[in-house]
């Protein structure tokens, strides 16, 4: 099993896109662990403020098969690949893998700076010092059934979606 870091961005509804994004993980991978969400001004670009998270999770999949699910991903929020400049255009979602190891120690992970905090964050080595945001965390079955909607994003959230037979499942903090 490999764990991966990853970013995920949007600067087109991030609270729409970045709240369902990590829905989705969570559903897909049953656990994350989620850092504080950012907003930050984009790099290479003149746009909107971008809001930013990192997670890890654990993962059967390789890492190109994890970025291939990415992109699938980014394609359903409205993600245009197609377009030569789409590094520089606005995007409803943008899902990057940071690193992958099989040992879950990042600690010599090489981050774009404005993501140095998260992932400091994420493993209890330092503090997000950028502006914080909330976002509503929507997490749906198949179904369309709503598990739990909660707010993330003001403090690292490791969470997990618990299965029980005969019983919905629910987010729970670990």
């Amino acid at each position: 099993m490999t764990c991966s870091i990853c970013s995920i961005g949007s600067n087109l509804d991030p609270h729409q896109h970045v709240s369902q994004a990590v829905g989705e993980l969570l559903v897909h991978f049953g656990r994350l662990q989620l850092s504080s969400v950012i907003q930050t001004k984009p790099v290479g670009m003149h746009s909107a403020m971008i809001s930013s998270t990192a997670c890890s999770s654990p993962s059967e999949l390789a890492p190109h098969q994890l970025k291939a699910h990415f992109v699938a991903m980014e394609l359903a929020h409205g993600r245009d690949r197609s377009d030569p400049r789409c590094k520089v255009l606005d995007r409803p979602l943008d899902i990057d893998i940071l690193a992958s190891s099989q040992s879950d120690d990042f600690s010599t992970a090489r981050v774009d700076a404005y993501l140095d905090e998260l992932l400091a964050e994420l493993y209890g080595r330092g503090q997000v010092h950028d502006r914080k945001v909330t976002l509503p965390l929507h997490t749906r079955l198949m179904a369309g059934k709503v598990i739990e909607e909660r707010q993330v994003g003001l403090a690292p959230s490791p969470c997990s979606r618990r299965w029980r037979p005969g019983r919905a499942p629910a987010l729970t903090p670990r």
